[in-house]
């Protein structure tokens, strides 16, 4: 169950009224002071399933770039509503819960900047996944997926793309390229002066990640079409987490390896699959986006984001393909 509550100035509440009186569930009102001006406040409790219909509808109404007029959203723990229960019960049989946009953009707002944390967890899982890699143990290896905080910042890329936030999305390319950098460069570190001590061998979980096929493109974006309909739906991240972080964070490793031990072979073979799996996770997030139809709730935004959105598909897609005409050649 959720909460909705709608502010707006008086001048306009009339209009949210006669949305509200329309609708199948009770809400109450009152009168609230912003500044100097008495504006009207709406609160409901209503089914999940409702959340994106009523603010559609209240959107297209009211002018949400007034900063008196708001609508919010909160999560209710329990409610006592025999009402409520019967409504509810009547929705999910023509409807399956949705996952509001507010969710989505609250979800992978932590991941638009490169926080202290993230950058941390990336390093550990790094440490980690060199062990497995030099042990040449899968196990090691796939335990380190489980640290790496790689999947947020592409949700973020995929949602702000798919928004048309240009600001945001250049934002989480650059916590992206930052990450994968830390990665490969504390890998080079940590190889080389691991070099001074012990022989370091190049064993089959090195030499795997130093080559790129067009089968590597397709994984690539069925992983990102998984990423981003986990978001979707609300799948807890961990279950498709390890997997996108299996397709970035060991050839990201092995480029820092191969520059360590001065292996031009090793890392440009690995830098080539990361680069490869990052734009086939990216176009394949984008795409399931797309294809579930995330878009902005106001009008004026939805034009520049279609824009954006084809903007970033096409190109995406050429780099892809010009990655692919790349890896046919050698």
């Amino acid at each position: 169950m959720k909460r909705l509550e709608v502010i707006v100035s008086k001048g306009e509440s009339k209009k949210v009224k006669e949305i509200l009186d329309q609708s199948e569930f009770l809400y109450t009102s009152g009168t609230i002071k912003i500044g100097d001006e008495t504006c009207v406040v709406y609160s409901a409790i209503l089914p999940d399933q409702f959340i994106d219909g009523i603010i559609d509808t209240i959107s297209k109404q009211i002018d949400l770039r007034l900063k008196q007029n708001m609508i919010s959203v909160y999560n209710v723990e329990a409610t006592v509503s025999t009402y409520l229960d019967r409504l509810k019960e009547k929705v999910a049989k023509i409807r399956p819960p949705p996952n509001p946009l507010e969710r989505l953009v609250a979800s992978t707002e932590r991941y638009v900047r490169l926080s202290t944390d993230i950058l941390t967890m990336a390093c550990f899982a790094t440490l980690v996944v060199l062990a497995g890699l030099f042990l040449d143990n899968v196990a090691i290896v796939i335990g380190a997926m489980l640290l790496s905080p790689l999947l947020g910042p592409i949700s973020a890329f995929a949602v702000n793309a798919i928004l048309g936030r240009v600001e945001k999305l250049i934002k989480s390319l650059f916590s992206i390229t930052m990450l994968l950098l830390s990665v490969g460069l504390l890998s080079a570190s940590m190889t080389y002066i691991a070099s001074f001590f012990i022989q370091l061998p190049l064993t089959s979980q090195i030499t795997i990640r130093t080559t790129v096929s067009l089968t590597d493109i397709g994984i690539a974006v069925i992983l990102g079409f998984a990423g981003g309909l986990a978001l979707v739906i609300a799948i807890p991240e961990i279950l498709v987490g390890v997997a996108v972080a299996v397709a970035l964070l060991p050839p990201a490793a092995v480029t820092g390896i191969g520059l360590a031990l001065m292996d031009m072979g090793i890392f440009f073979g690995a830098m080539l699959l990361t680069f490869v799996n990052l734009l086939g996770l990216q176009l394949g997030s984008v795409l399931i986006l797309w294809m579930k139809g995330v878009t902005p709730r106001r009008y004026y935004e939805k034009a520049a984001a279609r824009k954006h959105t084809t903007y970033s598909l096409i190109t995406l897609s050429l780099l892809l393909l010009i990655f692919g005409i790349i890896i046919v050649i050698i």
